[in-house]
């Protein structure tokens, strides 16, 4: 059943991290009630595995959020009439009080982008904060989607599509980036160009380095004469002797980067302004203050953002105090 609940999010166009994380918890349930039938599991068997496979520090956000996965998982066992009932649904949140996202200023911003020269780097950045995007949507935006002329990118993320707009800074770190390309994922996967190693054996010093064809890696080996006749370096020029009429081009496949390197280009750009690290929603959080304070529609707002909901998106509201503060110091007595 946890096999087929990975099959039916699937199905149902979830984020494979969503999916693998639903997965997990649907596994570890199943797991946990060992022999016993799903359709006999009642809500303390739900509390029971919660409560009991919680790490030392927990919060209340992290409980809701395991229970959010239980109750999706039975629902499908709902829907599919394995169970009579979905016991999870029967146990209700903790309230856990909601805080204000943190956002840079527009200063800030500026600072940060300043400092990151790397066209990848600085390309990255540029459309989290200049469209509003989710990480993971950066990540998978592909250059067939993006229209230079009316500067719009159409974003694939939280099972729907909607069109994101950017301005022309984030336009000229575009191109930069992608160079000549015309198609694939604009943040591909990069290898490092491959130069052969040299590793003793017991009596020889051998040459190893790889060749592609066809898709396929292929290892080579090449000879490079005796250990107590040859020194390393003497080996490692004959080995550069042999590659120079050999072609160690490693293909790029069509694949995006990774969510760890993405983690790695926001944390080398947050030192380099004096952070620890850079949370990516940070970025998303700014560009939605920054188009409320300058007198951005709360509606427009929501459709950048891909939100259902415009609960979602009041919280933007909160965070700006600009017209507040404003407002209290002309109007209070004391507020000059």
């Amino acid at each position: 059943m946890a096999a087929r609940f990975r099959k039916w999010l699937t199905a149902q166009n979830y984020l494979q991290s969503t999916i693998q994380k639903y997965g997990r918890f649907a596994d570890a349930f199943c797991g946990y009630i060992k022999a016993k039938p799903l359709r006999e599991v009642v809500p303390l068997d739900i509390s029971d595995f919660i409560t009991s496979n919680l790490p030392p520090r927990w919060t209340d956000a992290l409980v809701n959020d395991r229970l959010a996965c239980l109750r999706s998982f039975f629902d499908f066992l709902y829907l599919g009439g394995a169970v009579a009932s979905v016991p999870p649904r029967s146990l209700r949140p903790r309230k856990v009080p909601r805080k204000l996202p943190r956002i840079f200023t527009q200063r800030q911003i500026q600072r940060l982008l300043t400092k990151t020269p790397l066209l990848r780097d600085r390309a990255l950045l540029e459309l989290l904060y200049g469209t509003g995007c989710r990480l993971i949507e950066v990540r998978n935006m592909r250059i067939e989607d993006i229209d230079f002329g009316a500067r719009k990118i159409i974003v694939r993320g939280k099972r729907k599509e909607r069109m994101v707009y950017f301005g022309p800074p984030a336009s000229r770190a575009i191109k930069r980036h992608m160079g000549k390309r015309k198609e694939g994922f604009l943040f591909r996967v990069q290898y490092r160009q491959q130069k052969g190693h040299i590793q003793p054996t017991n009596r020889t010093w051998v040459g190893h380095y790889s060749l592609y064809k066809d898709g396929k890696r292929i290892k080579k080996c090449k000879y490079l004469g005796m250990l107590n006749k040859m020194t390393r370096s003497e080996a490692e020029v004959k080995l550069r002797q042999h590659l120079k009429g050999v072609d160690l081009t490693r293909p790029v496949p069509d694949k995006p980067i990774c969510q760890h390197t993405a983690w790695k280009i926001l944390t080398a750009a947050a030192r380099r302004v004096g952070l620890r690290f850079l949370p990516a929603r940070m970025l998303r959080h700014s560009f939605a203050t920054h188009l409320w304070e300058n007198g951005a529609d709360l509606r427009v707002i929501q459709e950048l953002l891909g939100h259902s909901f415009l609960t979602s998106t009041e919280i933007y509201v909160r965070i700006s105090n600009r017209a507040v503060a404003s407002t209290y110091k002309r109007f209070h007595p004391r507020g000059a």
